[in-house]
């Protein structure tokens, strides 16, 4: 039997001062910082409590209440206010204290969800939780409404997916035959510029399904494709994507390293569109989601085009998923992420996402069969190397990212074969 532990036991506060690299240029501290802080609060909590490791499973809501400036010192109170028999619900407190005036604002709430895990990885039992106070007798009443508001949505949800099948969309974009959908990554990003027309060009040539991108916000509101927050990987230039209009952008050579094909150009999303439409499809990776609009106007770009049917917006922040859900409820959208979380498919169903997609490394057949039957489709990235690729086709994924698309080709139209490394 687990000893019980009291919420003060466990309970946490820290501090920090926002500096200028935590902002926008006009001092806004960005939200993903914020979020940031409160994932660290929230887990040193939850470990506290169990005195072992845990892991993030869902962020089960999050509130931005008033903006928080450069200079700001920024509290987080964070403490268990409730436990199932793997899981604990953390709750999170923000205010932010004026240093020169002494002004304390409560800036933002969050309720996040842990899983206890055992040094195998597997879930483990949460001791229980005992509530001493009033207040916090009361938060755990707020924690098991939250929680059995979850399990309802989860269920109707999933009954959802069922029906739908979300996976048959993505599948649809298979060619007959082939064992999964290929995606070139940043068009064909081991063979030319990567992000650039050539590169995707490229990829087409290859025998991709569909070219990846990337998208950010130039300073003055443009969408444009290109990985990094800055220029200075991929071009000639200097300086944040988003301090540059797209005049600016314009300027810079994006050839990268790729002397042999020329003066390249960063595309606009646009220019993508267009160059794609009729061609192949496009699976757009929300990049500068800290800026607002990026969203939305992604999704109008892709309505211009007329290409809403052939486009999946992935990202790792899956509040622009939700976002862009709420913007359109039939875009296809798939969740990036890393590691293996205790319940992936929670994580697609908070978001409201149609894929999920890890690293090809970090899943196993019986997650993907999992995933499958909740009706949503898996696509693992970044799949590069011959035991990559057949590790890949084992495991049953729906999709393969690649740097290197003419490593998989179609030798006898419809079917897709691995072709010999390069000596």
């Amino acid at each position: 039997m687990v000893e019980a532990r009291t919420v003060r036991e466990s309970r946490i506060v820290m501090s920090q001062v926002m500096l200028p690299g935590d902002a926008n240029p006009f001092g806004n501290v960005h939200g993903g910082v914020i979020m940031k802080l409160v994932d660290t609060a929230a887990g040193v909590c939850a470990t506290r409590h169990v005195r072992g490791q845990t892991v993030t499973a869902r962020i089960d809501s999050m509130s931005f209440l008033q903006p928080v400036y450069v200079g700001d010192l920024v509290t987080l109170k964070a403490s268990v206010n409730d436990v199932g028999r793997t899981s604990m619900e953390v709750g999170v407190r923000v205010e932010a204290e004026n240093i020169l005036t002494g002004v304390v604002r409560h800036v933002s709430s969050a309720h996040l969800v842990f899983v206890a895990l055992d040094q195998s990885g597997r879930p483990r039992d949460v001791p229980p939780i005992v509530a001493e106070t009033d207040d916090e007798k009361r938060r755990m009443a707020e924690a098991k409404l939250r929680r059995a508001n979850r399990q309802r949505g989860d269920e109707a949800v999933r009954a959802m997916r069922a029906s739908t099948d979300s996976r048959a969309a993505i599948l649809s974009w298979r060619r007959p035959d082939a064992p999964f959908v290929l995606v070139g990554h940043r068009g064909a990003a081991g063979s030319a510029p990567e992000n650039t027309k050539v590169s995707f060009q490229r990829a087409v040539d290859d025998g991709v399904d569909a070219v990846e991108l990337d998208v950010h916000l130039t300073r003055d509101g443009v969408p444009v494709v290109i990985h990094d927050h800055t220029v200075d990987r991929t071009t000639n230039g200097h300086g944040a994507v988003s301090a540059l209009t797209l005049a600016e952008l314009k300027l810079l050579d994006a050839a990268g390293g790729w002397k042999s094909h020329g003066e390249q150009r960063i595309p606009t999303l646009d220019e993508a569109l267009e160059w794609a439409h009729g061609r192949t499809r496009l699976v757009i990776e929300l990049k500068g989601t800290e800026r607002p609009g990026l969203v939305e106007k992604t999704l109008d770009a892709i309505r211009l085009h007329s290409m809403l049917d052939d486009v999946m917006l992935i990202s790792f922040d899956h509040f622009a998923l939700m976002e862009a859900r709420e913007i359109n409820k039939d875009v296809c959208t798939g969740a990036l992420y890393v590691g293996r979380p205790a319940d992936p498919i929670a994580l697609a169903t908070a978001c409201g996402a149609d894929a999920l997609c890890p690293h090809w490394s970090s899943v196993t057949t019986e997650d993907v069969a999992a995933i499958h039957r909740a009706g949503l489709a898996v696509c693992v990235w970044t799949v590069n190397e011959k035991a990559e690729i057949d590790a890949a086709m084992a495991l049953g994924v729906d999709g393969v990212t690649t740097d290197l698309p003419e490593r998989v080709a179609f030798t006898v139209p419809p079917v897709r074969t691995i072709l010999p490394m390069p000596e």
